[in-house]
């Protein structure tokens, strides 16, 4: 049975490699010897949790890859053990939610800033890597290149530049997730952390190492969605009293590796975060369906939802409809397993509708960047009401 999967293994990359209409760069062929991980972290058995109720079992590389292949979501907590232990979940300190929406005006004019340029222009050069997983060499170059996207989008902007920053956080495998900073320029509030994001990396189900895995809607979409709001909101002279924060996370496909990093490294810090939205595939919607953002119900904060839901009815042309994600789903559980306040938007209210992803037709072409735009218009209406809210 092993040496038929193996032989089905194959035969799915061969077709893959076929099917994959766009050219990759030169550069992301380079890859890791045969069936090793490039930086040993599957050199022994990882802590998988597949729910909130199930123990956590150890389980090599191959048993977490069936998983994968069998639609099974799962947790990675290896390094992340604390965030699972006790109370986890509990409460962190945090700054108070906007009771009302007081900066329309500021909002609309940032709104106004926002194109479907950008996505076009960073998502067929991003798309073009082989693949994007994690633990290769591919996730390292992929996440490297992203970073000097967006160091450049912030250069562009000089005349707030000084006040953003941008760095890589690292990982025990060799993609980095990226962090840009723009530091709230009220005292009493800049501590005060709002963070904005998405996930980098993808991964074809079948053969993470070396399977074609475009990634374009998973998550390459809500990776320049984010992008794209905060390029509007540095071209508005964006100087939020809260520090406002937008992360892109490594490992999401490896049972959110990248984000428990972050989150726990923010709780052992005693970082305040007042909230985090997140956006996991923003670009794909069955047109036979009804166009909406999708709003998990599951593992995330009802007042972080209901203050999604009135900014998306107020500053988007769609409505809302929250459905539940299920464990593993994606990064906003990280935060809701530190204690931190989170919510996630997606394209739709079809969990599974998109049947390209973790394949090689994930592709630019499946994409809907109106659609699109409405989640950048999302994520500076948060920007904006959350990140200057008092």
């Amino acid at each position: 049975m092993k040496c038929l999967l193996q032989i089905a293994s194959v035969l799915a990359l061969g077709l893959g490699l076929a099917a994959s209409a766009r050219q990759p760069p030169q550069h992301a062929f380079v890859a890791p010897g045969p069936g090793v991980s490039e930086s040993g972290l599957y050199a022994g058995e990882r802590l998988i949790k597949i729910s909130e109720t199930a123990q956590p079992q150890r389980m090599g590389v191959d048993d977490i890859f069936a998983l994968r292949r069998a639609g099974v979501r799962f947790v990675d907590i290896t390094d992340a053990q604390e965030l699972y232990q006790g109370h986890g979940g509990a409460a962190v300190a945090a700054g108070a939610l906007p009771a009302t929406l007081a900066f329309g005006d500021e909002v609309r004019k940032a709104i106004a800033q926002l194109s479907t340029k950008l996505y076009g222009d960073v998502l067929t050069p991003f798309t073009a890597f082989h693949n994007r997983y994690y633990d290769s060499q591919y996730g390292r170059q992929s996440s490297e290149w992203l970073q000097k996207q967006i160091t450049q989008l912030v250069d562009a902007h000089a005349f707030v530049s000084g006040n953003v920053t941008v760095r890589a956080f690292g990982h025990k495998f060799p993609q980095a997730s990226i962090i840009v900073r723009i530091e709230g320029r009220d005292s009493a509030h800049a501590k005060d952390t709002v963070v904005i994001s998405a996930h980098q990396d993808s991964v074809n189900m079948w053969l993470p190492w070396y399977g074609r895995a475009s990634g374009a809607d998973d998550d390459g979409s809500g990776t320049v969605t984010i992008l794209e709001s905060l390029r509007a909101l540095l071209a508005q002279g964006f100087a939020p009293s809260r520090s406002v924060e937008f992360h892109w996370y490594a490992g999401e496909e490896g049972g959110l590796l990248g984000s428990q990093d972050v989150a726990l490294d923010y709780k052992r810090g005693g970082r305040s975060v007042t909230a985090n939205l997140h956006f996991d595939m923003t670009g794909f919607w069955k047109k036979e369906s009804t166009e909406l953002i999708g709003l998990v119900s599951d593992r995330t904060d009802p007042e972080v939802r209901a203050l999604v839901k009135s900014l998306a009815e107020t500053y988007t042309r769609l409505k809302t409809k929250e459905f539940a994600c299920g464990y593993g789903c994606s990064d906003h559980a990280s935060w809701n397993q530190a204690g931190y306040r989170s919510a996630m938007a997606f394209e739709s209210d079809q969990l599974d509708a998109n049947t390209y992803i973790h394949s090689p037709s994930d592709t630019v072409e499946t994409l809907d960047f109106d659609h699109m735009l409405e989640f950048s218009k999302l994520a500076v209406a948060f920007a904006y009401e959350v990140g200057y809210a008092k």
